[in-house]
């Protein structure tokens, strides 16, 4: 059933060389479905184009771009649809993160960060959803947004003013595009081992703790492999949020349920990040 599902659907997928984005592509393509893959790391991006061929899986364009350059993206999406139609899913994963607090933050940290996280998204909606819409054939929508797009984790001003923008813009979407039969899943992640973890900026006054904090990260992160099959399942049950792991919904909830509760585990964990990376008293 899983099989005749995905068969032959054609989907786009950003973030592809890497993480969440390269475990879904290859656990798309064991299931046969068409792929049109992009990542800024061309050398990665065309491992795992390699790698899903070899298992005869269907690549069908694999091109290295950054997703926050519009021309970019409108070409590749003009060329692939001119070609093979519109897409079926699309699958906005591409991200970087930064750990920092304002006033160590320059306009360009701002402007990278929103680019890739935000923009990346809006441009792969803008030049794919049209065409998606017009084709009549439905359809679905996953964008990766992270638990710092439900709640505001300290240090993370520019991650999750990007993140929130993410689940905002998907639960619109969620609405705007039921009438065209295009469903929208918004996945929230915690502690995913994936690159990001190794390329996370983190303005710190201590950039051995750092290396520290994202060693200890990775320990309790789980695999991407096991968030692209919530993302599978999560385009089969046309759901719209997913919260990948126990502690994600914790916090969801105590945000909603126990304010009092969730202010003050922010204090602690604010306080913590501070010692930790600015080494205050």
């Amino acid at each position: 059933m899983k099989n005749i599902f995905f068969k032959d659907k054609k989907v786009f997928i950003t973030g592809a060389a890497s993480g969440i984005g390269k475990a879904t592509a290859v656990a798309m393509g064991a299931l046969g479905c068409r792929l049109f893959l992009t990542d800024i790391n061309e050398q990665g991006l065309l491992k795992t184009a390699a790698e899903i061929q070899e298992k005869g899986g269907k690549v069908c364009a694999a091109e290295a771009f950054d997703v926050s350059d519009y021309p970019m993206m409108k070409h590749f999406a003009s060329d692939v649809q001119e070609r093979h139609g519109a897409m079926d899913i699309l699958v906005n994963v591409a991200g970087i993160a930064l750990f920092s607090q304002i006033e160590d933050m320059k306009h360009g940290d701002w402007e990278r960060v929103i680019n890739v996280n935000l923009w990346g998204v809006i441009h792969a909606l803008e030049c794919f959803v049209p065409e998606m819409i017009r084709a009549r054939r439905g359809g679905h929508i996953v964008n990766v947004s992270s638990t710092a797009g439900l709640i505001g984790l300290p240090w993370h001003a520019a991650y999750a003013a990007s993140k929130h923008a993410v689940v905002g813009l998907s639960e619109v979407l969620r609405y705007d595009l039921k009438k065209h039969g295009i469903a929208v899943s918004v996945i929230c992640p915690g502690a995913v081992n994936t690159g990001l973890v190794k390329t996370a900026e983190i303005h710190a006054n201590d950039l051995q703790a750092a290396q520290k904090a994202k060693a200890r990260f990775a320990n309790i992160a789980i695999n991407p492999e096991r968030v692209a099959q919530m993302i599978m399942r999560a385009v089969r049950r046309r759901r719209f949020i997913v919260l990948t792991s126990f502690d994600v919904r914790l916090f969801y909830f105590l945000k909603k349920c126990c304010p009092c509760v969730y202010h003050m585990i922010m204090l602690i964990i604010l306080n913590i990040m501070d010692k930790t990376f600015k080494k205050l008293p």
